[in-house]
């Protein structure tokens, strides 16, 4: 019998990328048991993680086409749907008839080409910087800073809530002696370099250096970097070591949203030249993939000669680069689309906040919003929202809004920790007031139903989308997210 006749609900039926999630996570130890040693031995650590509710799959993709309102994808500008951004790529293939398809071979052989190459300093200039490198990914652009240019006796000081990533990444340095500070707090912050200046003789003679990592935006909550007041706490303490800290800046989330022409927070706080790397991913705003590390010649070639990922790769081909290229060219007309961001995350934190239900769903821990606290004060609103409730509720939620057709995205264990899960809000260009509006009431719908619960005035002990999902699970043998 198909799922949507078994689980008699139209919500269940057609929330396909759900019912994979959820089908993915079945133990059949009895087909286990039957593998061949190689695939058993796989087999029972991928159940280790269905039993967790820890596994990840694929799931369909959700088009425009879809009928649910998009609020968890990356494509924060509509890059990677605009038609404008297409007929710049296609144009700039036209420009170049005779591309190659491929490349044959990594960068340090004849795998590069003049293009690359231009589109490389240009991309360079737009930001400020002497020169970039354009890598596959955010991921391996992290992972060839960090696995490259600290060296021994080097002190890698790193926000606590930085990307798994930059903890890949520092794993691999040279300058083993790592440092966290408790996120985004400036006094800590100072308080870490004030220890480091009194507790390693080699910074302190200027023979070694200090490496910050920090993000612009963090992924997880949405909060912006104190960027500035950390460059300032670091002369402060640093100031008769010239030098002594450096800062990296991956700025994933702030490229094509913040700064003059989407130039990143960087830019837009004057900083170029108190900030030796800069990561900008493509994936996201840009419309495209993978990601530049900027810095200058001597950052360039310390990544080109130590990053075996980088000395043992495929250079990107023309059509990767074209594709980042000709979004830069779009990225400029943008502006509009900045600003009716930064207005649709203001109106959702309005209208959260000033809903008859939010003091007690807050108080009750119903629903927490880490960045509604204050967010009148704020002078930019990011594209990123976290919302989380009590662990038991949290799919009851996220299972809520999918079936009011709002798409967000579940973040939980090991991305965060265990107890620790929230619903991942990305607000777009394309998200309309009244998305946002309708989005903001299913969200007190649930609320309400939460409420109505602990009463002990619902006719269930679950919300209604959550009940619907759990007879379908039944009906399929099934269990987990948090099942009653």
């Amino acid at each position: 019998m198909a799922d949507s006749q078994e689980a008699g609900s139209s919500f269940v039926s057609s929330a396909e990328a759900l019912t994979t999630m959820v089908k993915a996570h079945r133990i059949r130890p009895e087909h286990t048991k039957s593998l061949p040693t190689f695939y058993r031995n796989l087999e029972e650590g991928l159940d280790i993680k269905r039993a967790s509710e820890s596994f990840y799959s694929t799931l369909p993709g959700t088009g425009p086409s879809s009928g649910s309102v998009d609020f968890c994808s990356g494509d924060v500008m509509g890059m990677g749907r605009s038609a404008e951004h297409r007929a710049e790529f296609l144009a700039e293939l036209e420009r170049h008839p005779e591309f190659a398809l491929g490349t044959t071979s990594s960068r340090l052989m004849d795998g590069n080409y003049p293009y690359i190459v231009e589109a490389e300093s240009e991309i360079a200039a737009f930001h400020g910087y002497e020169a970039g490198l354009i890598v596959g990914s955010g991921f391996e652009a992290n992972l060839a800073i960090w696995g490259t240019i600290p060296k021994q006796g080097d002190v890698i000081v790193y926000d606590s809530l930085v990307h798994a990533s930059t903890h890949d990444g520092m794993r691999q340095a040279l300058a083993t002696d790592r440092v966290s500070f408790p996120h985004s707090d400036v006094d800590a912050f100072r308080d870490t370099l004030r220890d480091i200046l009194a507790t390693r003789p080699l910074v302190r003679q200027g023979k070694r250096t200090v490496l910050v990592a920090v993000e612009s935006i963090y992924s997880m909550d949405g909060d912006l970097c104190p960027l500035q007041e950390l460059v300032e706490a670091a002369r402060e303490v640093f100031q008769d070591i010239e030098g002594g800290v450096q800062f990296v800046v991956d700025e994933a989330h702030s490229i094509g949203f913040i700064g003059p022409d989407g130039k990143g927070l960087v830019c837009e706080l004057g900083l170029e030249e108190d900030i030796a790397v800069v990561m900008h991913s493509f994936g996201k705003a840009i419309g495209a993939a993978g990601a530049i590390i900027l810095g200058n010649k001597s950052i360039r070639d310390t990544v080109i000669n130590f990053s075996r990922a980088v000395m043992f790769s495929t250079a990107p081909t023309f059509t990767f680069i074209a594709a980042i290229r000709s979004g830069y060219k779009v990225l400029g007309t943008k502006d509009k689309d900045r600003l009716h961001i930064q207005d649709m995350s203001r109106l959702f934190f309005e209208l959260v906040t000033s809903h008859p239900l939010w003091p007690s769903a807050r108080s009750k821990g119903i629903l927490r919003i880490p960045l509604a606290d204050g967010w009148e004060d704020r002078m930019v609103h990011t594209h990123l929202l976290a919302i989380s409730t009590r662990p038991k509720s949290f799919w009851w939620m996220y299972c809520h809004l999918l079936s009011a057709s709002y798409r967000t995205f579940p973040v939980t264990y090991p991305v965060v920790q265990p107890g620790q899960g929230r619903l991942r809000v990305i607000i777009h260009a394309y998200n309309t007031e009244e998305q946002v509006r309708g989005f903001v009431d299913a969200i007190y719908v649930w609320v309400q139903e939460m409420m109505d619960i602990e009463a002990g005035t619902a006719a269930e002990p679950v919300t209604k989308a959550a009940k619907e999902v759990y007879d379908w699970m039944r009906t399929q043998q099934l269990n987990g997210l948090g099942m009653v």
